[in-house]
């Protein structure tokens, strides 16, 4: 028991005696540690009010592309393509703003404005930081490039885009896009070979299908 009594008296002397070493530290150090204190309290606050911001800024940059989609029915395009623009300038960056700008590029692209697609979807592709975003407008550019007869640079794109992306879900149409261009470039070897590769890697697919047909078309 008096072993016990002793050791516990010990373990609270030695608690106590830290207790006593922290406060006269922070006795002494008063002001740093409240200075301390209130830069974590600060940096909470701050992280905590940024982070609300973030979330207010990307509600409102979806709201405005939402509007602008709705303006095309409503409004005409012109209109709607003002609106997608301006959600470019006020959130730049943002994943409404670069969503904003290949919308507004598929559409010039489905309605056969290929240069001002072109246009947009380079500007695109300079800027993009969504992973997503980047692919679509790097196969839409491939796209673009096959469609206004700059056929070399079509080839390029799509070349860069299919060993940078090994794994891309994209590859498929990658492939397409390159082989089509290979062949209106004239390239008929270089096509047949790209047009085997497809049949070879997706032969089940509507690409692989396309393939086999292109094959026999240019073996004839």
């Amino acid at each position: 028991y008096n072993r016990y009594m002793a050791n516990k008296t010990n373990n609270h002397d030695f608690i106590t005696a830290g207790l006593i070493k922290l406060g006269s530290f922070c006795k002494r150090r008063k002001q740093a540690v409240l200075t301390g204190l209130g830069v974590l309290v600060v940096a909470l606050v701050v992280g905590t009010a940024y982070q609300a911001h973030c979330q207010k800024v990307e509600e409102a940059s979806w709201a405005d592309y939402y509007v602008a989609q709705m303006a095309l029915l409503s409004a005409g395009q012109q209109e709607a393509f003002n609106l997608l623009d301006a959600i470019n300038q006020k959130y730049p960056g943002s994943n409404a703003a670069q969503y904003a700008q290949l919308f507004k590029g598929d559409l010039l692209y489905s309605q056969e404005n290929y240069a001002q697609a072109l246009d947009v979807y380079t500007a695109l592709r300079a800027q993009a930081k969504n992973t997503q975003v980047a692919t679509v407008a790097d196969l839409s550019l491939g796209a673009a490039y096959q469609a206004t007869k700059q056929y070399d640079k079509s080839i390029e794109t799509m070349k860069q885009f299919i060993a940078q992306n090994p794994t891309s879900f994209a590859l498929p149409q990658a492939y397409f896009t390159l082989a089509l261009s290979q062949e209106l470039a004239g390239q008929k070897a270089e096509a047949l070979e790209t047009y085997t590769k497809l049949l070879e890697d997706y032969t089940k697919s509507y690409w692989g299908a396309f393939a086999k047909d292109k094959i026999n078309e240019l073996k004839k």
